[in-house]
């Protein structure tokens, strides 16, 4: 699962341009291909001006500086993509030298949102490099110590946003369920969307209760015929971020289907037959889109939503000691 299913052609028709009249001269609906074009554009944009990456992406090699200024401080650095699910290799070389492994248990993700981690290390040797008092500092027969040493570190990572799909069953008679996570959700309120696959008597499902390592689905009348079975999708993208993709991928069908109401440039006709007149005006114009009242009201909301975003999400890259 990823994040052009949550958000799809149909949500937006269902959503943002409900009640908008979807159709060309000859009746036949607009292409889909309109409205994918226009989410890719959406979540591209998005992921651009926030540096935040909504599915799944794994990195190999990312190569980070090491300053010994930073060592009283458990070498804090920021990765590249966000957020981070997991950090799956972590090593240390000079220049273009053979690396040498750390565990990757010492890389601790503490802010998976921006991307964040820090060095914990135990007291170990590994190779020509020692580590003394839990601080790695670069020592050996050929090396000598040094304060700053460029591309020192090099991660490994996994980053994106998680999406679980899985089934629910609550027995005959029982009228709510605990369902574990077992996918580590990094302190964020996760979204579940439930969906009934196999009634058996029982109605109204939702979530009554939700944490990072399980949630709990009640019935207002538990299954009488059999187990209840419930489908259910979670995934921490921030409704903020499906907003913002919502309104941002509504624009361009909306400015299509607004220069259309008429035909492009029309914003009035008028129709005589033997004194009998009839006479239409739109909000179109020549330079104007049917729908540009709302188009307005969109970019409105949108910038608000984008303000609200970049606090949460974008971070300044600097550190003192």
């Amino acid at each position: 699962m990823a994040i052009r299913d949550l958000i799809t052609p149909q949500f937006i028709k269902d959503t943002y341009v409900l009640g908008v009249d979807l159709t060309l001269d000859d009746g036949s609906p607009y292409p889909d291909v309109l409205f994918e074009n226009a989410i890719d554009a959406a979540i591209n944009t998005l992921e651009l001006e926030l540096g935040i990456t909504f599915d799944p992406f794994t990195v190999k090699g990312e190569r980070h500086d090491a300053r010994i200024e930073h060592k009283n401080a458990f070498y804090p650095f920021r990765l590249d993509h966000r957020p981070v699910k997991s950090v799956d290799a972590l090593k240390i070389t000079i220049g273009n030298a053979p690396e040498v492994e750390m565990p990757v248990g010492w890389a601790v993700n503490t802010m998976a949102q921006h991307g964040q981690i820090n060095l914990i290390p135990a007291g170990e040797t590994l190779g020509s490099f020692f580590f003394r008092s839990g601080i790695p500092l670069l020592f050996g027969d050929v090396f000598s110590p040094y304060s700053y040493v460029p591309g020192y570190f090099t991660v490994d990572y996994t980053s994106g946003f998680t999406f679980i799909e899985g089934t629910a069953v609550i027995p005959q008679g029982e009228v709510s369920l605990e369902v574990p996570i077992t996918t580590p959700l990094e302190g964020v309120k996760p979204t579940i969307n439930l969906t009934v696959l196999d009634a058996q008597g029982g109605a109204g499902a939702r979530v009554r209760a939700s944490g990072t390592d399980s949630f709990t689905i009640s019935v207002t009348s538990g299954p009488n015929t059999g187990d209840m079975v419930i489908g259910y999708v979670l995934h921490t993208v921030d409704p903020a971020l499906i907003r913002a993709i919502g309104l941002m991928a509504a624009l361009a069908p909306l400015d299509i289907v607004g220069d259309l109401i008429a035909g492009a440039g029309v914003g009035q006709f008028s129709v005589g037959v033997d004194g009998l007149t009839q006479s239409i005006a739109t909000t179109a114009s020549a330079t104007s889109a049917g729908y540009g009242a709302r188009i307005i009201s969109y970019q409105k909301q949108l910038k608000d939503v984008m303000a609200a975003l970049r606090a949460k999400y974008r971070m300044m890259n600097m550190f003192s000691v």
